[in-house]
């Protein structure tokens, strides 16, 4: 079935078929690698669900078959509402990686673990993560070796605001800036989802100090996430910007994976009930866990002079660097690797 595009001239609309817009589609891809996609995708929609694809797009892909028939070229994909050329390839490239159990963990752990959807072939062919853990006066990041399951970098950066002047959105950019300027290249990142509400914790969840700081930590999250994306997506400030705006419709990918802030510290234990502990002790027994390479990737090595440097920091940088490194730890274990017995241990005390 030929879709039909309407394009307005200055004095009549002519039409263009939509195929003319997928050209770039259906060149990515080998006949071979085709054949696989439009088989999967027209044998039986229901097994869509083990790919990457969400599950109002897979409704879609339904609908549109009962209406019209199977696919006849990957290109059709574009003729289904919602579908854009990113979402295709997101889930042409799931396809050819292979099927699998989307929900391994979700049926283990309860809830979501992870935002957005992390799709197998970004996972596999990753090769450095950044975990980056934001607080009210620092910003803490490691960077993780994949292959080797290594810490790169593990860095402690102090915010210094001004005294006695009230912050302006302007400076908490500016602070962004340099963050972000001095942030690792990697190819996934990783922060902690942060709450969707400004009020505090405790007896007096509107106490106005509390609320402005949660503001501008907030606002510095946003900026941080904005300026990583930005730079990953290799925005070009030379282009106007309806040239901009064209190619992030169509090219645009999330570089910052946000995940569940509690799995940490379940994880390593340094949640005791609702209450956070520090994790300096956590790590510490963890350091001297460390003496070397696995072959498997079960556990992390840290060299020496990254250790030292670590042993050598104040508590507060110890515990601020901690929660980044838990971070970066569980992020590889239960979403890059599928560790087993990590996703155990975190069963095991969720019951």
């Amino acid at each position: 079935m030929l879709s039909l595009r309407v394009l307005y001239s200055r004095y009549y609309p002519v039409i263009v078929p939509k195929c003319v817009f997928s050209q770039d589609l259906e060149k990515k891809y080998t006949v071979e690698e085709k054949t696989k996609i439009l088989q999967v995708i027209n044998d039986n929609a229901d097994e869509l669900s083990k790919y990457d694809i969400a599950k109002a797009k897979l409704k879609k892909v339904k609908q549109w078959k009962s209406e019209n028939g199977q696919l006849k070229c990957i290109s059709d994909t574009q003729m289904i509402e919602g579908f854009s050329e990113r979402i295709a390839h997101r889930l042409f490239n799931s396809i050819l990686d292979g099927p699998t159990d989307r929900s391994e963990l979700s049926h283990k752990i309860k809830g979501q673990i992870l935002h957005p959807h992390l799709s197998d072939s970004i996972r596999q062919e990753c090769s450095q993560v950044l975990a980056v853990y934001v607080a009210v006066n620092s910003v803490c990041w490691t960077l993780i070796d994949k292959r080797n399951y290594e810490v790169l970098e593990w860095k402690y950066h102090s915010i210094d605001y001004p005294e006695g002047k009230k912050m302006q959105i302007t400076d908490i950019l500016n602070i962004a800036w340099k963050v972000t300027q001095q942030l690792p290249t990697a190819d996934i990142c990783v922060m902690k989802a942060e709450p969707t509400t400004l009020r505090a914790a405790g007896s007096d969840p509107n106490n106005p100090k509390v609320l402005a700081v949660n503001l501008q930590k907030s606002q510095m999250v946003a900026m941080i996430v904005s300026l990583i994306n930005a730079k990953s997506n290799n925005i070009n400030t030379s282009l106007n910007p309806d040239e901009n705006a064209s190619k992030l419709v169509k090219d645009f990918n999330h570089k910052v994976y946000f995940l569940r802030p509690a799995l940490p510290y379940r994880l390593y234990g340094t949640l005791v009930g609702n209450e956070k502990v520090s994790t300096d002790q956590t790590v510490e027994m963890l350091l001297q866990e460390i003496n070397e390479k696995t072959s498997n990737n079960s556990k992390v090595y840290i060299s020496p002079p990254i250790k030292h440097m670590f042993r050598s920091q104040n508590d507060l940088k110890k515990d601020m660097l901690g929660h980044c490194l838990l971070l970066g730890l569980t992020f590889m274990d239960l979403c890059i690797y599928k560790n087993q017995e990590s996703i155990n241990k975190l069963v095991k005390r969720n019951d």
